[in-house]
């Protein structure tokens, strides 16, 4: 949630979010003033697009008083753990399907369209490195090929890069973004960890789309928006008619949409 464009409400029923769109860069629309003519007027690229809410997301479990007074361990925060964090990877796959959207969809407001970066030498791939170590040389040739993408659209805000961790684990073992002899600032093997790759900030999630061949996605701020009205909120009540049982209900309020396709990139092995 905090690597997108964010807007919390606290009423009504969505949000709008201003589009910057592209200027050029061959100087189109400038002119040379000639003395006593007019100036000639060019339009900006600017548009908005309103992201509205659905509606709300869920899970309530009901906790016999009995059954958590004979159990060994924690009923109430083990169960109030998990629901947060299955709310939490609902919300992230809402996220991460609308910047892959974002990154298969046509221009807005001047921008350029999405864009994929297609390797087959990426794992899974019909062309797939040997080994694992060529493998990350692969992914990291991948997402350098990304960022190279959006900086070419003039997009230079912070680049993230999400990817399974499945196929994170081949970064450092590339050994050529980390330190083999585990003294590097951007992680080695010990750690089995890479902050960085080509400049883009890589995280490691388990919510990905499960598009065929999709290895990653390449995104900064704008490639997609959130409407926020509720955080993920929480209470537990007692019911009486269940014998004092505990009622957990946890829940949220968002709308989640593409705005930029020139600012989101798929990496994928097909």
């Amino acid at each position: 949630m905090d690597k997108i464009y964010t807007q919390t409400i606290q009423g009504g029923t969505g949000a709008q979010f201003t589009i910057e769109g592209k200027e050029d860069t061959d100087g189109t629309g400038t002119a040379t003033y000639s003395a006593g003519t007019q100036v000639n007027i060019t339009a900006g690229t600017q548009d908005q697009r309103v992201i509205n809410l659905d509606r709300p997301t869920y899970v309530a479990r009901r906790i016999d008083k009995f059954d958590e007074a004979v159990s060994n361990y924690d009923v109430m925060a083990m169960q109030v753990r998990q629901i947060g964090s299955k709310l939490a990877n609902v919300i992230d796959r809402k996220i991460s399907a609308a910047i892959e959207a974002a990154s298969l969809a046509t221009g807005v407001a001047g921008n350029g369209n999405g864009a994929v970066v297609q390797n087959t030498a990426l794992p899974g791939g019909v062309a797939a490195a040997a080994t694992a170590e060529l493998l990350g040389a692969e992914i990291v040739e991948s997402i350098y090929a990304a960022v190279a993408v959006l900086r070419g659209k003039d997009n230079m805000d912070d680049v993230y890069v999400a990817i399974a961790p499945a196929n994170f684990q081949y970064l450092p073992q590339s050994l050529k973004i980390v330190s083999s002899d585990y003294t590097g600032g951007n992680g080695g093997l010990d750690t089995g960890m890479v902050a960085m790759v080509g400049g883009a900030k890589v995280f490691e999630t388990n919510n990905l789309p499960t598009t065929a061949g999709l290895i990653a996605l390449a995104f900064t701020d704008q490639a997609a928006g959130m409407v926020k009205l509720w955080d993920v909120n929480t209470k537990i009540s007692e019911q009486a008619d269940f014998l004092d049982a505990k009622l957990i209900t946890a829940y949220f309020s968002n709308g989640v949409g593409s705005l930029r396709p020139d600012a989101a990139v798929s990496i994928k092995n097909v």
